[in-house]
């Protein structure tokens, strides 16, 4: 899926030495993630995991060939360690790490946007294309490949959600968590463009929440002629307002980003919108009629 295709250059991981960063190294693998590098200062020349550790992200790309990094990097740190990646040409980051300052958020997707980069998260579960490769922490056994692209900002959302797809034999193209984050480096019209390339996606399903504007970004999409058919499912209609629930993003700060002034503005639009979720598997089906229906299937 153009930028989000199979890291043909092999993934580096910062701060590969982590707890964290070590067991989602060896899911990643076994799921077959090519992880080629990992980035730790001072810790150059060693081996973990059985990947060659490199003190410097540039290093470890002139070794390599990396051309996508992974970012287990503690909060304060992680801003810093993504600009070096971005800087030594890397296109796609997935940064699943949260405490991220906003300052520094908003610095490393700047920089991002200005080198044609891909930048996912921070606060993110990672990304995964079901039966080739994954990017992150979530569990693999939940996905199966299909034609449906899967947008979420909350990562045990999109566990529940594709579980449910997958019981029922559908299958995802590729599962996006763009985090839960104020800030994020791909927002939902980001992610919905990405989409829109891909030939391996016919649908998108995007996992909504109250808080923030994301979901407004389905109606610009869905405005345009190639669009993809895209259907929302919306949570979070009986959360108090002012009370931050799950993560930073997820805070009801005015009257637009209610779970009625969303579900009415997609309504108004003609997005197919799911309240509960038993309402997604049959949204969803329709959705892949509607693709079928199109290309004369």
């Amino acid at each position: 899926m153009s930028a989000l295709a199979e890291p043909a250059g092999g993934v580096l991981v910062q701060g590969i030495t982590g707890r964290q960063a070590s067991w989602s190294v060896r899911e990643m693998v076994r799921y077959g993630t090519r992880i080629v590098a990992g980035v730790v200062p001072g810790k150059g020349g060693v081996e973990h995991e059985g990947v060659p550790v490199y003190d410097l992200t540039a290093d470890a790309v002139r070794a390599t060939g990396a051309t996508t990094a992974i970012t287990f990097v503690p909060g304060p740190a992680a801003g810093e360690a993504m600009v070096e990646a971005i800087e030594a040409g890397i296109r796609l980051i997935v940064c699943p790490g949260d405490g991220i300052p906003i300052a520094d958020a908003l610095r490393v997707r700047r920089a991002a946007r200005a080198a044609g980069a891909v930048l996912v998260g921070p606060n993110t579960p990672g990304v995964i294309m079901p039966g080739c490769w994954k990017l992150g922490f979530m569990p693999s056994d939940l996905y199966i490949p299909g034609p449906l692209g899967v947008i979420s900002k909350s990562g045990s959302l999109s566990y529940e959600v594709c579980w449910r797809l997958t019981r029922v034999g559908i299958g995802q193209s590729t599962v996006m968590g763009i985090g839960g984050d104020p800030i994020k480096g791909t927002g939902v019209l980001d992610a919905l463009r990405l989409f829109d390339s891909d030939r391996d996606t016919a649908a998108v399903l995007v996992l909504g929440e109250i808080g923030g504007f994301d979901e407004y970004q389905v109606l610009d999409h869905a405005l345009r002629d190639a669009a993809k058919p895209v259907g929302v499912f919306l949570v979070g209609r009986t959360a108090p307002r002012g009370r931050r629930l799950g993560h930073a993003g997820a805070l009801i700060g005015s009257a637009r980003e209610t779970f009625d002034a969303k579900a009415e503005a997609l309504r108004q639009a003609g997005v197919p919108l799911a309240e509960t979720l038993e309402d997604v598997i049959p949204m969803v089906r329709r959705l892949l009629d509607r693709t079928a229906c199109n290309d004369g299937g």
